[in-house]
């Protein structure tokens, strides 16, 4: 699979293809629906499978810091689509050049010029090109045009919620972890690079893992039930807490996800791992004591251990 990034940097397809675009925030079950039947349309007529997406997404370049929070990092995206075996993904670099591209003019000098496109396969609200004008209408119109083929993904409903990256957020930010998770098909998660903390966990023999976050994450800060991924197929139970660690307030000011892991000791400086989050047993919140704060993690331990049905003798 090629990662082509940016237009200018598309070599020529050597056949004709069939073609998905989005952001694809999340990689929910409904982006997971698509990508099947990109790879059903493409071995069947023996098409160049290619995903395109864009970076940073629209609504981040257009709204800065008031953009939608992002469920998945662009490394996760990247690793989650790439499972699918596809044969490029094309991510275009969203500035104000390519803002102001018709949504014609994206169709034939980029999917039909340059990807000979055949098959666009689009979600059912799919928008696109110069202030969004670009529609399913179009392109079936341009479809009959220029011969190539419009196929739309109708939503997915879960519960009778549609699956879809604004509900998976609205979920996280109310802290319905296990709604998100339906949702998205997997258990919510996050992946990055532990970094060296204060270790402050360590003078309380609750040494922690820490991964910086962003200021907008999704969950509230407050102590969860998680599981990491530290290697392939390797797993371990653990405890975390997301905040600014009010109680030392003068040694943190970034917000930072620090994880205790039960019943395992391993060096993971510098490893990149997958945090998998299942619930959230309280809010983040100050102690004024050492003594008292390892009082409370010992009692959240108890409850973590408990939720994963562990049984200590």
């Amino acid at each position: 699979m090629k990662i082509i990034r940016g237009i200018h940097n598309i070599k020529e397809i050597n056949s004709n293809s069939v073609v998905t675009i989005g952001n694809f925030d999340g990689i929910h079950l409904g982006h997971q629906k698509l990508f099947s039947h990109i790879c059903q349309i493409g071995q069947k007529y023996k098409l160049s499978t290619i995903v395109v997406l864009f970076e940073p997404q629209p609504l981040e370049f257009l709204r800065k810091n008031n953009a939608p929070v992002r469920i998945t990092k662009f490394r996760e995206k990247i690793r989650r689509i790439s499972s699918y075996n596809f044969d490029s993904i094309l991510c275009v670099k969203f500035n104000k050049s390519f803002q102001s591209l018709s949504a014609k003019d994206f169709i034939i000098n980029i999917l039909i010029n340059k990807l000979h496109l055949k098959f666009i396969v689009i979600g059912n609200d799919f928008r696109f090109g110069f202030q969004r004008n670009g529609n399913i209408n179009l392109l079936k119109k341009l479809g009959y045009k220029y011969q190539f083929n419009v196929i739309k993904i109708r939503p997915l409903y879960k519960n009778n919620i549609k699956i879809s990256s604004t509900n998976i957020r609205k979920a996280l930010s109310e802290n319905n972890i296990k709604l998100a998770s339906l949702l998205l098909g997997r258990v919510f998660s996050i992946s990055g690079r532990v970094i060296h903390g204060n270790k402050i966990g360590r003078t309380m023999n609750y040494p922690t893992a820490n991964i910086l976050l962003s200021k907008n994450f999704l969950l509230t800060n407050g102590v969860y039930a998680v599981k990491i991924k530290y290697c392939p197929n390797k797993y371990a139970i653990g405890i975390s807490n997301i905040g600014i660690k009010p109680s030392f307030s003068n040694t943190q000011k970034n917000k930072l996800l620090e994880v205790y892991l039960f019943d395992i000791k391993i060096d993971l400086y510098g490893k990149y791992i997958e945090i998998f989050i299942y619930k959230k047993i309280r809010d983040e919140r100050f102690f004024p004591s050492k003594k008292e704060l390892k009082n409370q993690i010992s009692q959240d331990i108890l409850i973590v251990q408990k939720y994963f049905n562990i049984h200590k003798n």
